[in-house]
């Protein structure tokens, strides 16, 4: 009885080291392990301190300050950020706003908090402290986060380039410190865990570990980086439609994070649907050339609904357009050899009701918009990829310009008549006297009586824009009958 009494307390002792202090240590450990540059605090595992980066324009640095709540990890750590700056995500009080904070979870870890920030500060550069910034939209739930109870103390920020050697001094000792901490948790868990199973066997009870390490799952960090990308993406709209961005470079981000995001999905997915979650090279290239379509596609209906806005300038919007339409028609080149289907990758993705009008602009690329426009085989298509891809980008382009009519300038208009001429006297199996370059010299001739900054008459548009349709049709029988 003396020796079960003991036990019981050393049990209850320990409870404390296993549920908190474990956790602090091993949290400690992951951040250690990641090589990420985050400290605690004065040897205080429950405030951590990392640089982030620094004040746009500037070399001023910004610290990160992540304070460890009572109850982790149920309860979501707390971050402020230091100096004062301007950014969608920080408060004026200083306090920063995650997704990954807001959606916590108790199989989530600090070191992702940590990446998710410097990612953030990279994503969207800080700017100098001036007036308040506004908040991106839906972000104003994430603003009732818990609050700290650690009280937050001011560090003096020193310069990474040298650092005095009193400070390297004690951060060696702090690191001895929390090693030793580690270690003495470590044994006393080790102890009482071969103490505990002593006991239950001389009472006959089936033994069952209860001490666990925390594991450094890849669902938790792919769910992790799916939760920062909608962040990222969130924000980067936030500040295209506040006028901080160009529309060129919203355009690019998005695309670059609406793949990041389709293939952390699409792992998150395998890793729930498989033990092991590993994929093969080849499943793994599929993966990548899934995503750059999927962003692609995304990214082009971005594209058209800022054009029908007259959200961007027409030049922009034709040099965005064929690097869009050449780099479909390469992934699909790519994919046809493994036997990719469109319709059913489109069906898939939920594509029709997600990007609505990227997929309509995507179909007359394939031929597939009007009743009388009839569907090619994609294999038509590869044979000449990079003069099929331009010709069918000046085609949708003169299309959207006439049928806009606000934008059809005269000047706009002959650049792509003179550009798709061009092409077809270097086709193969054209004729030089064939009827559509017949008719879009007619075309070059009644457009060149405009003005070069004209707007050309409505009439003129309508003829136009049926004539475009007809050109991009014959120039589709052509490639079926190569």
């Amino acid at each position: 009885m003396i020796g079960i009494k003991l036990f019981r307390d050393i049990i209850r002792k320990v409870n404390k080291i296993s549920t908190d202090d474990f956790h602090l240590a091993n949290e400690m450990q992951l951040v250690f392990d990641k090589q990420i540059n985050f400290e605690p605090v004065r040897g205080n595992l429950k405030q951590w301190k990392g640089y982030v980066g620094t004040i746009e324009g500037t070399e001023i640095p910004i610290f990160a300050n992540i304070y460890i709540q009572d109850g982790f990890p149920e309860i979501p750590p707390f971050v402020d950020i230091t100096p004062k700056v301007n950014h969608p995500n920080v408060d004026e009080d200083g306090t920063l706003s995650m997704r990954l904070l807001a959606e916590w979870e108790i199989r989530y870890h600090i070191y992702q908090v940590m990446i998710d920030i410097k990612q953030l500060f990279i994503n969207v550069p800080a700017k100098p402290y001036k007036t308040k910034t506004k908040k991106p939209k839906g972000e104003q739930r994430f603003s009732t986060l818990p609050r700290a109870t650690i009280p937050v103390k001011t560090i003096p920020q020193a310069s990474f380039a040298s650092i005095d050697p009193r400070i390297e001094e004690e951060r060696r000792s702090i690191d001895k410190t929390i090693v030793n901490y580690q270690d003495k948790i470590e044994h006393v868990s080790r102890d009482i865990e071969k103490e505990r199973e002593a006991l239950l066997k001389e009472g006959g009870i089936a033994v069952q570990s209860r001490t666990k390490e925390i594991s450094i799952s890849l669902e938790d960090d792919l769910r992790a980086e799916s939760l920062s990308v909608q962040d990222t993406l969130e924000i980067i709209q936030e500040k295209f439609e506040d006028g901080d961005m160009t529309n060129i470079d919203y355009l690019k981000l998005h695309k670059r994070y609406a793949k990041k995001g389709f293939i952390a999905e699409k792992q998150l997915t395998q890793v729930k649907s498989s033990s092991s979650g590993d994929m093969t090279k080849a499943e793994e290239k599929i993966l990548n050339l899934e995503a750059d379509l999927f962003a692609s596609i995304a990214t082009l209906d971005n594209l058209v609904r800022s054009y029908e806005k007259s959200e961007i300038e027409q030049i922009a919007y034709r040099k965005q357009l064929r690097a869009l339409i050449r780099g479909i028609f390469k992934t699909r080149l790519e994919l046809e050899k493994v036997g990719f289907n469109l319709d059913d990758f489109v069906k898939r993705e939920n594509l029709n009701n997600r990007y609505q009008k990227g997929i309509k602009q995507l179909m007359v690329v394939e031929g597939k918009e009007t009743a009388d426009t009839s569907s090619i085989p994609f294999d038509t298509l590869k044979k000449i990829p990079s003069k099929t891809a331009d010709f069918v980008s000046s085609a949708i382009e003169l299309i959207d310009l006439t049928r806009l009519r606000s934008v059809a300038r005269a000047d706009l208009i002959i650049a792509d008549i003179e550009e798709m001429i061009h092409i077809l006297k270097t086709f193969p199996s054209i004729p030089k006297d064939h009827w559509v370059i017949g008719d879009m010299n007619n075309w070059r001739e009644i457009i060149g009586k405009y003005k070069p900054q004209e707007i050309i008459k409505e009439e003129d548009c309508e003829k136009l824009e049926f004539q475009a349709a007809r050109w991009l049709n014959d120039f589709r029988r052509v490639l079926k009958e190569l």
